[in-house]
């Protein structure tokens, strides 16, 4: 996890979700969530701010494709979520250089609705970037993990 000049290619996105916090984390941070929300990706990592995550799931390589990889930055339970996400190596030559910072941040809004932020900085170049500015202020995901997190009531 290198300390390298941060881009301004920036997006937050802002979501209320008739859920709790609880919820809402399972579909962050649970294989079944990711699976529901990442194209059949599951999540794995220990989540110990600097440990690796990766995203694996179906795709060129088989079931067990990894899809993208990174570093956990922070880890509070049901609060906030942080970490650098790298494409994979066969999705991207620059894997190492190029990344997306990931900060999901949760607060309660009201006795039934917690607000979803998600900021994503990508590094320069990042055609992340380019594909998420297409959907802006939409966006699929944040419609899944809404979706997702509301169906386990």
């Amino acid at each position: 996890m290198e300390n390298q000049e941060r881009s301004s290619n920036s997006l937050t996105y802002d979501i209320l979700i008739k859920a709790k916090p609880e919820q809402i984390w399972a579909a962050i941070t649970n294989s079944e969530g990711t699976r529901a929300t990442l194209f059949g990706s599951r999540i794995e990592s220990t989540f110990e701010p600097g440990a690796r995550i990766e995203f694996r799931g179906p795709g060129p390589e088989g079931d067990d494709t990894l899809h993208v990889y990174g570093f956990v930055r922070s880890f509070r339970p049901f609060a906030e979520f942080a970490y650098e996400q790298h494409p994979a190596p066969a999705y991207n030559e620059n894997h190492e250089t190029v990344y997306c910072d990931m900060t999901f941040k949760l607060t309660v809004a009201d006795a039934v609705t917690t607000r979803l932020e998600l900021t994503c900085v990508w590094t320069e170049g990042n055609p992340g970037y380019e594909h998420a500015k297409t959907e802006f202020p939409a966006s699929s995901y944040m419609d899944s993990i809404k979706s997702y997190a509301e169906s386990l009531k």
